[in-house]
């Protein structure tokens, strides 16, 4: 894109983002004005970062082969989120393992999930599951997650975040609530794209209605981080800090792409809501939507891993 372009202002993005329709929206935690919930219309853009951004992408050896951004956990992909909305009436399933002190509660007093729960772990090396508790009004999160006991899940890195807050990690200075804590502060619902949000904004012509969390190929260890990360992983060589939020330019139109309509809520959802850097890859940089499996066809081919392929990295902008 030429320079010029990059200087274009960010305030149409407002034009750009889609009515909603009346039709009720399935659940989305946390506060309106929380930064999980929080459109980037009028954000600006970070010309240098931007330039950068997109040169990075394009020399990286494990990214010169994927030019936009692939959706794990579809298309017999078992590496995307194990995921599962909980009611009062669903039976209460425990972690256990080594737990920050916030996240005892999912150990002793458990966490509300469907009986099939623990047949949607995916045995990765990573293994992650995100609950939202409708009944308790918290979202949990763990790694590594298999099942060892009735209704007893073994995992690591286990989070907890109270839908009334605005889903900061306690160590976050704009955390409103000492109880949420998360590893290196991500926002546990981010990591996740669900397939009910994904069928409201097919029907509604809308977007996820909130930020995503991104997989980069490398981040950068001396860039830091930003919120709403509060730590980095180390030794990385790539770019970007944990927590810069990056976002489909608002010129970009999407309209003549050729989206699937499922594509198109996310990629609407990455143009109002962008993503931020979280976490490294291990690969190509990926989005993880909700794990489908035999257990339960959540897509049914209607989310492909490569849903996005003519969404271009050059379509990208870093935001300040």
């Amino acid at each position: 894109m030429a320079a010029a372009a990059l200087g274009a202002t960010a305030g149409t993005w407002a034009a750009q983002t889609p009515a909603y329709a009346a039709r009720r929206r399935p659940f989305v935690a946390y506060r309106n004005d929380s930064y999980f919930r929080t459109p980037v219309r009028g954000s600006a853009i970070n010309r240098a970062r931007t330039r950068a951004f997109r040169s990075f992408m394009r020399r990286h050896p494990d990214q010169r082969d994927w030019s936009y951004p692939r959706i794990n956990g579809v298309d017999g992909n078992m590496w995307g989120t194990a995921y599962a909305m909980g009611t009062a009436h669903d039976p209460i399933w425990r972690l256990t393992g080594d737990h920050n002190e916030r996240a005892r509660r999912l150990e002793r007093r458990g966490f509300h999930a469907p009986e099939w729960l623990g047949r949607m772990l995916t045995g990765t090396d990573d293994s992650p599951l995100c609950v939202i508790d409708r009944a308790s009004g918290f979202t949990m999160f763990c790694a590594n997650a298999k099942v060892v006991g009735d209704h007893l899940i073994e995992a690591t890195a286990g989070a907890i975040t109270y839908h009334r807050s605005n889903g900061l990690d306690h160590r976050n200075p704009w955390s409103n609530d000492a109880r949420n804590f998360t590893s290196r502060g991500r926002i546990s619902d981010a990591m996740v794209i669900r397939r009910d949000l994904v069928r409201y904004g097919v029907a509604n012509d809308t977007d996820l209605g909130h930020v995503l969390h991104m997989f980069l190929v490398e981040t950068r260890t001396r860039d830091g981080h930003r919120s709403p990360m509060v730590g980095c992983e180390g030794e990385k060589y790539g770019f970007g800090a944990e927590g810069e939020r990056i976002a489909i330019a608002p010129w970009v139109d999407l309209s003549r792409r050729r989206l699937s309509p499922e594509a198109m809520v996310i990629a609407r959802t990455l143009q109002n809501y962008g993503c931020y850097i979280g976490d490294n890859s291990g690969s190509q940089s990926c989005l993880k939507a909700e794990q489908e499996n035999d257990v339960r066809r959540v897509w049914n081919g209607r989310l492909g891993q490569d849903a996005l392929k003519s969404i271009s990295w050059n379509d990208f902008v870093v935001l300040r």
